[in-house]
Protein backbone atom coordinates (compact mmCIF):
# COMPACT_ATOMS: atom_id res chain seq x y z
CA UNK A 1 0.00 0.00 0.00
CA UNK A 2 1.30 3.43 -0.88
CA UNK A 3 1.71 5.68 2.16
CA UNK A 4 0.30 9.19 1.73
CA UNK A 5 1.41 12.40 3.37
CA UNK A 6 2.32 12.49 7.04
CA UNK A 7 -0.16 14.00 9.54
CA UNK A 8 0.66 15.04 13.11
CA UNK A 9 -1.94 14.00 15.72
CA UNK A 10 -1.32 14.35 19.45
CA UNK A 11 2.41 14.66 19.03
CA UNK A 12 2.59 11.54 16.86
CA UNK A 13 3.22 11.44 13.13
CA UNK A 14 0.80 9.13 11.39
CA UNK A 15 0.60 8.29 7.69
CA UNK A 16 -2.78 9.51 6.41
CA UNK A 17 -3.48 6.29 4.51
CA UNK A 18 -2.85 4.27 7.64
CA UNK A 19 -5.03 6.60 9.66
CA UNK A 20 -7.90 6.41 7.20
CA UNK A 21 -7.90 2.73 6.33
CA UNK A 22 -6.27 0.83 9.15
CA UNK A 23 -6.69 3.04 12.22
CA UNK A 24 -9.10 0.59 13.85
CA UNK A 25 -6.69 -2.27 13.32
CA UNK A 26 -3.74 -0.21 14.55
CA UNK A 27 -5.64 0.79 17.70
CA UNK A 28 -6.65 -2.82 18.40
CA UNK A 29 -3.03 -3.82 18.09
CA UNK A 30 -2.17 -1.04 20.53
CA UNK A 31 0.55 0.35 18.23
CA UNK A 32 1.17 3.64 16.45
CA UNK A 33 3.45 4.61 13.59
CA UNK A 34 6.02 7.36 13.98
CA UNK A 35 7.23 9.86 11.43
CA UNK A 36 9.74 7.34 10.07
CA UNK A 37 7.23 4.53 9.86
CA UNK A 38 8.57 2.73 12.95
CA UNK A 39 6.11 1.02 15.24
CA UNK A 40 5.97 1.72 18.97
CA UNK A 41 3.59 1.32 21.94
CA UNK A 42 1.72 4.28 23.47
CA UNK A 43 3.24 5.60 26.68
CA UNK A 44 0.24 4.71 28.87
CA UNK A 45 0.37 1.02 27.84
CA UNK A 46 3.87 0.84 29.26
CA UNK A 47 2.62 1.81 32.72
CA UNK A 48 1.87 -1.02 35.17
CA UNK A 49 -1.76 -2.09 35.34
CA UNK A 50 -3.69 -0.38 38.14
CA UNK A 51 -4.70 -2.67 41.00
CA UNK A 52 -7.48 -0.42 42.44
CA UNK A 53 -5.85 -0.40 45.84
CA UNK A 54 -7.47 2.96 46.57
CA UNK A 55 -10.99 1.40 46.42
CA UNK A 56 -12.19 -0.36 49.56
CA UNK A 57 -13.58 -3.85 49.00
CA UNK A 58 -16.71 -3.15 51.05
CA UNK A 59 -17.75 -0.29 48.79
CA UNK A 60 -20.02 -2.47 46.65
CA UNK A 61 -21.84 -3.91 49.65
CA UNK A 62 -22.26 -0.45 51.14
CA UNK A 63 -23.70 0.92 47.92
CA UNK A 64 -26.06 -2.04 47.65
CA UNK A 65 -27.19 -1.49 51.24
CA UNK A 66 -27.92 2.17 50.50
CA UNK A 67 -29.91 1.18 47.41
CA UNK A 68 -32.03 -1.20 49.49
CA UNK A 69 -32.61 1.48 52.11
CA UNK A 70 -33.66 4.00 49.49
CA UNK A 71 -35.97 1.44 47.89
CA UNK A 72 -37.59 0.75 51.27
CA UNK A 73 -38.16 4.47 51.81
CA UNK A 74 -39.74 4.81 48.37
CA UNK A 75 -42.03 1.83 49.00
CA UNK A 76 -43.12 3.25 52.35
CA UNK A 77 -43.71 6.71 50.88
CA UNK A 78 -45.74 5.24 48.02
CA UNK A 79 -47.87 3.14 50.38
CA UNK A 80 -48.63 6.04 52.75
CA UNK A 81 -49.74 8.56 50.17
CA UNK A 82 -52.99 10.33 50.89
CA UNK A 83 -56.17 8.50 49.82
CA UNK A 84 -57.17 9.20 46.23
CA UNK A 85 -60.02 11.59 45.56
CA UNK A 86 -61.81 8.94 43.49
CA UNK A 87 -61.91 6.66 46.54
CA UNK A 88 -63.13 9.39 48.86
CA UNK A 89 -65.97 10.11 46.45
CA UNK A 90 -67.79 7.05 47.83
CA UNK A 91 -67.41 8.26 51.39
CA UNK A 92 -64.61 8.79 53.86
CA UNK A 93 -64.85 5.33 55.43
CA UNK A 94 -64.60 3.57 52.06
CA UNK A 95 -61.77 5.89 50.99
CA UNK A 96 -59.64 5.04 54.05
CA UNK A 97 -60.54 1.37 53.66
CA UNK A 98 -59.21 1.32 50.09
CA UNK A 99 -56.13 3.21 51.26
CA UNK A 100 -55.46 0.34 53.69
CA UNK A 101 -56.34 -2.39 51.20
CA UNK A 102 -53.68 -1.13 48.82
CA UNK A 103 -51.17 -1.91 51.58
CA UNK A 104 -52.47 -5.50 51.70
CA UNK A 105 -54.35 -4.84 54.94
CA UNK A 106 -57.86 -6.12 55.63
CA UNK A 107 -60.78 -4.11 56.96
CA UNK A 108 -64.09 -5.10 58.53
CA UNK A 109 -67.20 -2.97 58.19
CA UNK A 110 -70.13 -2.83 60.56
CA UNK A 111 -72.19 -4.66 57.92
CA UNK A 112 -70.37 -7.83 59.03
CA UNK A 113 -68.12 -8.20 55.97
CA UNK A 114 -64.34 -8.36 55.64
CA UNK A 115 -62.70 -6.69 52.66
CA UNK A 116 -59.26 -7.42 51.27
CA UNK A 117 -57.53 -10.37 49.65
CA UNK A 118 -59.54 -13.55 49.88
CA UNK A 119 -57.29 -16.60 50.27
CA UNK A 120 -54.36 -14.35 49.43
CA UNK A 121 -55.50 -14.02 45.80
CA UNK A 122 -58.73 -12.24 44.87
CA UNK A 123 -59.18 -8.69 46.15
CA UNK A 124 -62.61 -7.78 47.47
CA UNK A 125 -63.20 -4.01 47.48
CA UNK A 126 -65.94 -2.23 49.43
CA UNK A 127 -68.63 -0.82 47.20
CA UNK A 128 -72.08 0.69 47.42
CA UNK A 129 -73.16 -1.94 49.93
CA UNK A 130 -70.75 -0.43 52.49
CA UNK A 131 -71.58 3.24 52.03
CA UNK A 132 -73.90 3.40 55.03
CA UNK A 133 -71.55 1.43 57.30
CA UNK A 134 -68.31 2.19 59.12
CA UNK A 135 -64.97 0.44 59.59
CA UNK A 136 -64.79 -1.23 63.00
CA UNK A 137 -61.79 -3.57 62.64
CA UNK A 138 -58.44 -3.31 60.84
CA UNK A 139 -55.97 -6.15 60.28
CA UNK A 140 -52.76 -4.43 59.16
CA UNK A 141 -50.26 -7.13 60.01
CA UNK A 142 -46.87 -6.59 58.39
CA UNK A 143 -47.87 -3.66 56.17
CA UNK A 144 -45.85 -0.49 55.51
CA UNK A 145 -48.07 1.76 57.61
CA UNK A 146 -46.13 4.62 59.23
CA UNK A 147 -46.84 7.78 61.21
CA UNK A 148 -48.27 9.55 58.16
CA UNK A 149 -50.58 6.71 57.23
CA UNK A 150 -51.76 6.26 60.82
CA UNK A 151 -52.90 9.89 60.79
CA UNK A 152 -55.50 8.87 58.21
CA UNK A 153 -56.52 5.74 60.12
CA UNK A 154 -57.26 7.58 63.36
CA UNK A 155 -59.81 9.73 61.54
CA UNK A 156 -62.14 6.73 61.48
CA UNK A 157 -64.85 7.06 64.12
CA UNK A 158 -65.77 3.47 65.07
CA UNK A 159 -62.57 1.41 65.06
CA UNK A 160 -62.64 -1.13 67.89
CA UNK A 161 -59.98 -3.66 66.79
CA UNK A 162 -56.60 -2.66 65.43
CA UNK A 163 -53.91 -5.20 64.57
CA UNK A 164 -50.46 -3.69 63.87
CA UNK A 165 -48.42 -6.84 64.45
CA UNK A 166 -45.10 -6.93 62.63
CA UNK A 167 -45.33 -3.37 61.27
CA UNK A 168 -41.71 -2.23 61.07
CA UNK A 169 -42.52 1.49 60.81
CA UNK A 170 -45.00 1.75 63.68
CA UNK A 171 -43.23 3.84 66.31
CA UNK A 172 -43.97 5.92 69.40
CA UNK A 173 -45.45 8.75 67.32
CA UNK A 174 -47.96 6.29 65.81
CA UNK A 175 -49.03 5.03 69.24
CA UNK A 176 -49.44 8.58 70.51
CA UNK A 177 -51.75 9.27 67.54
CA UNK A 178 -54.11 6.53 68.71
CA UNK A 179 -55.46 8.93 71.33
CA UNK A 180 -57.97 9.97 68.65
CA UNK A 181 -59.50 6.48 68.99
CA UNK A 182 -59.82 6.71 72.78
CA UNK A 183 -63.63 6.52 72.67
CA UNK A 184 -63.84 3.37 70.52
CA UNK A 185 -60.65 1.26 70.53
CA UNK A 186 -60.92 -1.85 72.73
CA UNK A 187 -58.31 -4.26 71.27
CA UNK A 188 -54.80 -3.39 70.10
CA UNK A 189 -52.04 -5.69 68.88
CA UNK A 190 -48.49 -4.29 68.60
CA UNK A 191 -46.64 -7.61 68.75
CA UNK A 192 -43.22 -7.62 67.11
CA UNK A 193 -43.07 -3.88 66.37
CA UNK A 194 -39.32 -3.19 66.63
CA UNK A 195 -39.59 0.63 66.58
CA UNK A 196 -41.84 0.89 69.65
CA UNK A 197 -40.37 1.85 73.03
CA UNK A 198 -41.66 2.33 76.59
CA UNK A 199 -42.40 5.97 75.78
CA UNK A 200 -44.88 5.02 73.09
CA UNK A 201 -46.60 2.38 75.22
CA UNK A 202 -46.93 4.91 78.05
CA UNK A 203 -49.14 7.07 75.82
CA UNK A 204 -51.71 4.26 75.63
CA UNK A 205 -52.98 5.12 79.12
CA UNK A 206 -55.21 7.68 77.40
CA UNK A 207 -57.20 4.89 75.71
CA UNK A 208 -59.74 4.57 78.48
CA UNK A 209 -61.81 1.88 76.75
CA UNK A 210 -58.87 -0.38 75.87
CA UNK A 211 -59.53 -3.91 77.14
CA UNK A 212 -56.81 -6.02 75.55
CA UNK A 213 -53.24 -5.14 74.53
CA UNK A 214 -50.83 -7.60 72.96
CA UNK A 215 -47.21 -6.41 73.21
CA UNK A 216 -45.21 -9.59 72.67
CA UNK A 217 -41.59 -9.54 71.46
CA UNK A 218 -40.90 -5.81 71.37
CA UNK A 219 -37.09 -5.59 71.55
CA UNK A 220 -36.96 -1.88 72.46
CA UNK A 221 -39.02 -2.46 75.61
CA UNK A 222 -36.51 -3.65 78.20
CA UNK A 223 -38.94 -4.14 81.10
CA UNK A 224 -42.23 -5.34 79.56
CA UNK A 225 -43.67 -6.76 82.79
CA UNK A 226 -43.21 -3.50 84.64
CA UNK A 227 -44.66 -1.47 81.76
CA UNK A 228 -47.63 -3.83 81.51
CA UNK A 229 -48.30 -3.62 85.25
CA UNK A 230 -48.23 0.19 85.26
CA UNK A 231 -50.48 0.35 82.23
CA UNK A 232 -53.02 -2.04 83.73
CA UNK A 233 -53.13 0.13 86.86
CA UNK A 234 -53.76 3.24 84.78
CA UNK A 235 -56.45 1.84 82.45
CA UNK A 236 -59.46 0.11 84.01
CA UNK A 237 -60.46 -3.30 82.58
CA UNK A 238 -57.19 -3.57 80.60
CA UNK A 239 -55.32 -6.86 80.32
CA UNK A 240 -51.89 -6.93 78.73
CA UNK A 241 -50.48 -10.02 77.01
CA UNK A 242 -46.67 -10.07 77.11
CA UNK A 243 -46.01 -13.80 76.61
CA UNK A 244 -43.01 -13.99 74.32
CA UNK A 245 -42.65 -16.59 71.60
CA UNK A 246 -39.73 -18.14 73.46
CA UNK A 247 -41.78 -18.50 76.64
CA UNK A 248 -44.67 -19.98 74.67
CA UNK A 249 -42.37 -22.50 73.00
CA UNK A 250 -40.93 -23.45 76.38
CA UNK A 251 -44.43 -23.94 77.79
CA UNK A 252 -45.44 -26.14 74.85
CA UNK A 253 -42.23 -28.14 75.19
CA UNK A 254 -42.86 -28.78 78.90
CA UNK A 255 -46.43 -29.84 78.18
CA UNK A 256 -45.22 -32.39 75.62
CA UNK A 257 -42.83 -33.86 78.18
CA UNK A 258 -45.62 -34.16 80.73
CA UNK A 259 -47.93 -35.94 78.30
CA UNK A 260 -48.02 -39.77 78.85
Amino acid sequence: MTIGRISRIGGLYLPMATLCRNCAMQVMKGRWLGSRGESFLPQQSLQPRQRYHHIRLETISEVWQKIKEEFTILKKASANRLPQSTDLAQGFEIGIAKFLLRMDAKVHFSNGKWYGKVDGKRMVWPGKEAIEFAVNAIDARGVLLDQYGIQEVVKLKQVKFLNLEGCLHINDVCLASLVHLRDTLTHLNINNCPSVTENGIATLHKLRKLERLNMTDIPMVKHPKLVASLLEDAVPNLRVNIISHMAEQERQRSERHRAP
